[in-house]
């Protein structure tokens, strides 16, 4: 495997530049979302003017679609760390840890990911397809749970049901994980990883426990 060919200074510093209008242009679209953002107003936050700005992006479009693939790649990298040869119920919690991982790491991109979701037609530039394959990490090893008997069958729940009801315990346990819990500490408990191991603990055929 040949190494990657080194980039030159101009380039590095094309793509430091690139990165440093994404930043600005994120926090702006959180504050006025995807529809009010513009390229002027985008140049403006950065400090560039609107002409250079077009050297790095054509549209207002390409632009806010460059902001989603960004978070969708960054959400991708996250579940991917995970190892897919894990038995099907650690997997299940390894894959929510890494979302909680990346939504406190990344509370930014979460919340593009959030409104990506919400946009209808979005280019596929957008990483659409990247998010879809994220969806697929999380659903794939509850769909196994049950077609090899690892997971109860009297569940009465399809694979994407479950993936649903998984997904929106983390996803809620990443919300709450932004609250501060100390005054209510006894009656809350903010251990995040005992209380995925106690949901797939319930999913657990008797046969396998």
């Amino acid at each position: 495997m040949q190494p990657e060919p080194r980039l030159s200074r101009r380039d590095r510093r094309r793509l430091d530049t690139r990165e440093e209008i994404l930043v600005a242009a994120r926090e702006l679209m959180l504050e006025v979302g995807p529809e009010a953002l513009s390229l002027r107003q985008v140049a403006r936050r950065a400090d560039f003017s609107p002409a250079a700005l077009y050297t790095y992006f054509s549209s207002r479009d390409e632009l806010v679609a460059a902001l989603f693939a960004e978070s969708f790649e960054r959400l991708d990298a996250y579940l991917r760390r995970v190892p897919t040869e894990l038995p099907v119920p650690q997997r299940v919690v390894e894959l929510g840890m890494a979302y909680m991982d990346f939504g406190r790491d990344n509370p930014m991109d979460l919340r593009c990911i959030l409104l990506a979701t919400s946009q209808e037609g979005l280019p596929s530039s957008s990483g659409t397809a990247v998010g879809l394959g994220a969806v697929r990490l999380i659903s794939e090893p509850l769909r196994e749970g049950l077609e090899q008997g690892v997971f109860r069958s009297d569940l009465a729940l399809s694979p994407a049901e479950l993936a649903y009801l998984c997904w929106a315990l983390v996803h809620g346990m990443v919300s709450i994980s932004a609250i501060d819990l100390t005054d209510v500490a006894e009656q809350v408990s903010a251990d995040s990883r005992k209380a995925l191991e106690a949901f797939v603990g319930m999913l657990m055929s008797s046969k396998t426990q």
